[in-house]
């Protein structure tokens, strides 16, 4: 029973991290959520920060463990997309508890809003892979210095977390595929990071070769 019970606030508490997000998260609405007396998520789980952290490592844990696997595929010079598939993966994972929902979402909503000593932890963890990621990619990919390959692995891993609202969406035309799946993210990750280094605002309209704005001529055009 008491396993039951411990089951069924984290549940609340995931969804309601995934729905509403931390800000919404107290005892009262664990409760309500939940069906059970708030008064439980004390005996169960101690405070909201209890619930969090039992949370973060529910999520986490298969996350890591398909990362582990990065180590091996630096040292056997995989290819790019096998590299980009074992990273993004785990960013796809399903939540521990929420149909719909990405343990990605979980876990951002923790860093962000969370107690500040597993919100610390959490990012290590993170700043860890991330390091990871980078060292197995840079060796592949010549035409990007550390630097710029960092920022595109940041721009790649915002759009794993995605916009609210973060569950799984259909496509609007009525596709079966989800917007979100690994297929498409894996797509544009590998055009993301095989795209031509140093393509500067010089190139973009409106601009001179300097990078500023040039002035509209007499004409506007």
């Amino acid at each position: 029973m008491s396993e039951d019970t411990r089951t069924r606030l984290l549940k609340a508490a995931e969804n309601i991290l995934i729905r509403e997000g931390a800000h919404a998260l107290t005892v009262r609405r664990v409760g309500s959520v939940s069906g059970l007396n708030p008064t439980l998520v004390t005996y169960h789980c101690g405070t909201i920060a209890g619930l969090l952290g039992e949370l973060c490592r529910l999520n986490l844990e298969p996350m890591m463990a398909g990362w582990s696997r990065l180590e091996d595929e630096r040292a056997t010079s995989a290819p790019l997309g096998d590299t980009l598939r074992i990273w993004l993966e785990p960013l796809l994972q399903p939540a521990a508890f929420t149909p719909g929902g990405r343990a990605l979402v979980v876990l951002d909503e923790i860093a962000a809003h969370g107690d500040a000593d597993l919100s610390r932890q959490l990012l290590e963890a993170m700043v860890a892979v991330s390091g990871r990621v980078h060292a197995a990619l840079l060796p592949i990919l010549p035409h990007l210095d550390a630097c710029e390959l960092r920022a595109r692995l940041r721009f790649i891993a915002g759009a794993a977390l995605g916009p609210p609202p973060r569950v799984r969406q259909r496509d609007a035309a009525g596709g079966a595929e989800p917007l979100d799946s690994l297929r498409y993210l894996c797509a544009f990750a590998e055009a993301a990071l095989l795209g031509r280094a140093g393509q500067r605002a010089a190139a973009m309209p409106g601009r001179n070769e300097d990078g500023a704005f040039s002035p509209p001529t007499e004409g506007g055009a």
